[in-house]
C-alpha cells in the first residue's frame, strides 16, 4: 500500500516541487543582484496599510536582508517546500499561502518593512499539520512526523518561530503564514480522497 501510495505520488511531486525550485531561485537570483550591484530592493518589501508598498504582497518573500537570512529561509523553504510538494492540491495551497500571507501581513502586521520568505515556509508547514489532521490519511501523517524529525534534526524550531518575539523578526509573517497553510489544508482536504 505504502509502495503504491509513493509511485502514484511521484510524478505530480517532482512537478510540484519546482515551483519551490523556481523560488529559491529567485531569491538567491534577486540577492545577488542586490549585493554585487549595491542596490537597495528593500523597497519591494511589504510596509502594511501603505497604498504604495501593496505590490509587496507579491514581491516581499523574494527580498532578504543578508545572506545569513537568505541561508536560513532556503533551507526552510526546501525541506517544508519539498514535504509540502509530496500533498495532493499543493499548487492551490502554495497560492493561498502566498496570497493570504502578503494579505494579512499588509493588513494587520505592525509597521515596518517586512521581507523575507519565512511566512511561506511556515505556511508550508501549518499545510502539512493542518493536512494531518483533517485529511487523516497515512501519506499527511508520515509528512508531518517527517517534518517534525528533520527539522528536529537540523535544530530548527518550527513552533518557537511562531511565537518568536524578536525585533529582528517578522512574528506576523510566520503567524500569518501558519494560519494560512491550515487554511489551505482545511479548504483542499477533500482533494485528497478524489485523486486517490
Amino acid at each position: 500500500m505504502i509502495k503504491k501510495l509513493l509511485i502514484t505520488q511521484h510524478i505530480p511531486a517532482m512537478s510540484n516541487f519546482k515551483i519551490v525550485l523556481v523560488m529559491v531561485a529567485i531569491m538567491w537570483v534577486v540577492h545577488g543582484v542586490n549585493m554585487l550591484f549595491s542596490l537597495s530592493f528593500d523597497s519591494f518589501g511589504l510596509v502594511p496599510l501603505s497604498r504604495e508598498h501593496l505590490f509587496g504582497i507579491i514581491t516581499y518573500p523574494f527580498i532578504h536582508g543578508g545572506w545569513q537570512h537568505l541561508i536560513g529561509n532556503t533551507l526552510g523553504l526546501l525541506i517544508s517546500g519539498y514535504l509540502a510538494s509530496q500533498l495532493s492540491s499543493f499548487k492551490r495551497a502554495t497560492g493561498v499561502i502566498f496570497v493570504t500571507t502578503g494579505l494579512l501581513v499588509w493588513l494587520f502586521a505592525s509597521h515596518a518593512n517586512h521581507i523575507g520568505a519565512s511566512g511561506i515556509v511556515m505556511g508550508y508547514f501549518g499545510f502539512i499539520m493542518g493536512s494531518a489532521i483533517f485529511r487523516r490519511n497515512l501519506l499527511s501523517f508520515l509528512l508531518a512526523v517527517a517534518l517534525l524529525a528533520v527539522t528536529h534534526y537540523f535544530q530548527i524550531n518550527l513552533f518557537g518561530t511562531l511565537f518568536s518575539f524578536d525585533s529582528s523578526t517578522s512574528v506576523s509573517s510566520h503567524l500569518f503564514g501558519f494560519i494560512s497553510g491550515v487554511s489551505a489544508a482545511y479548504l483542499f482536504k477533500g482533494q485528497a480522497k478524489k485523486s486517490t
